[in-house]
């Protein structure tokens, strides 16, 4: 299943081994992996973010403007404002809806990770938890997932729904007022209606984002599938996930070229 996996560690050497730990689990194609970004804390309240989406290019430092992506993911109308309490990470889509540049994602990420700590935030898809739960245990990380359609996509259309609602609701107000009250409600529809066209300006954007990962993952599993010779049990039990991976992407991936 398609998530974000959020890992607190207790210093930023872990989160990174952490992180190559993942990127080597999809290397051996066992999960997908998308973007994945690393946040520390100093121990002066200072916060780094650094994409490893490359990772013969190394780990870059993140400046501002707006990110797309799983930062967009996270931090736009769509997505969540993911706070930390009792050592995990946790968030709802559906919190305060605002945060489309990267300062704004970590002024409310990283107010809440203690000084000398990191956070691993990686977009993945995963057959089981199993491999993940296992590399990442000799780092103690505290592990938290988020699965894209329940708790980002489900919440998200919801509140665009219950945004057309509101917008109808007062269309109906605004026929029935007299003209005192009609300049009112004329603010309230256009303020409305701006918040939905971002909203759905958020939806394209991020279907957009979601289409070209398919397509790269889906790329790298056909040719490692294809190159790969199985010839034991664990092996074609691993061809199999992949094989179930590579057919639930690709659903994915026709359902968002329907929609276009």
């Amino acid at each position: 299943m398609e998530k974000i996996i959020q890992v607190l560690f207790d210093t930023e050497a872990s989160a990174f081994s952490g992180l190559k730990a993942i990127q080597n689990l999809s290397a051996n194609q066992d999960i997908s992996l998308g973007e994945s970004y690393v946040l520390s804390k100093n121990e002066a309240g200072q916060v780094n973010i650094r994409s490893a989406k490359d990772e013969s290019a190394g780990y870059s430092t993140i400046g501002g403007g707006i990110v797309g992506g799983l930062i967009g993911l996270l931090a736009g109308p769509l997505g969540l404002l993911v706070g930390i309490g009792a050592g995990m990470v946790a968030g709802s889509a559906g919190d305060t809806l605002r945060a489309e540049q990267v300062s704004d994602y970590l002024d409310d990420v990283s107010i809440n990770i203690p000084p000398g700590k990191a956070l691993l935030v990686a977009h993945v898809w995963e057959d089981w938890e199993i491999p993940v739960n296992t590399v990442l245990e000799p780092f103690k990380g505290h592990i938290h997932r988020l699965d894209i359609q329940e708790d980002v996509f489900v919440p998200a259309e919801k509140q665009l729904n219950q945004l057309s609602d509101q917008i109808s609701k007062t269309e109906a107000a605004y026929l029935a007022a007299d003209e005192s009250g009609k300049s009112a409600l004329n603010q309230e529809l256009l303020d409305l209606k701006i918040k939905r066209e971002k909203y759905k300006e958020q939806f394209q954007g991020t279907s957009g984002h979601q289409e070209a990962q398919y397509n790269e993952w889906l790329k790298a599993e056909r040719k490692s599938d294809d190159e790969t010779t199985y010839t034991s049990e664990s092996w074609e039990e691993k061809q199999g996930r992949l094989t179930a991976r590579i057919n639930a992407q690709q659903n994915k991936l026709n359902e968002l070229l329907k929609k276009r």
